[in-house]
């Protein structure tokens, strides 16, 4: 009979303040666990997209340079063939000036041929008549 009267005086649980109370705490608990997996989402899709963002501006920044690289290049090689137009006109200028001096090198030679021939002549005329002066 004990365990009647007992029996009788434990009321249901749902009859128990502390039991709403549990539960009122567990479905905070739940919904802060559940902001704060979104709250761990969000921050994850913005680090994903800044990362993102990060490795576009160092995609454009490298493409950016390679560019430049590539007009620097032109440019040296603009320049190169520019220097060698201009050491291959330099050349011709330096050959056309020594072909010059040397068609004036061969003028003097034979002027001074032609004059050493007209020497040699008055040399020989001059001794012919020294040689019939001294024959008579």
């Amino acid at each position: 009979m004990v365990l009647l009267e007992a029996v009788n005086h434990i009321h249901p649980i749902w009859y128990n303040v502390f039991f709403y109370l549990f539960i009122g705490v567990c479905v905070v608990f739940g919904f802060e666990i559940m902001a704060m997996v979104r709250a761990l989402h969000a921050k994850t899709k913005k680090a994903e997209l800044m990362e993102h963002q990060y490795a576009a501006k160092i995609n454009v920044i490298r493409k950016e340079n390679e560019q430049k690289l590539d007009d620097i290049r032109v440019e040296m090689l603009k320049r190169e063939e520019e220097r060698s137009r201009q050491w291959m006109e330099s050349e011709k200028e330096t050959l056309r000036v020594l072909n010059g001096v040397s068609n004036l090198l061969d003028l003097e030679d034979k002027f001074d041929k032609s004059r050493s021939e007209e020497i040699l002549k008055v040399v020989s005329e001059i001794r012919e008549k020294v040689e019939k002066l001294t024959v008579k």
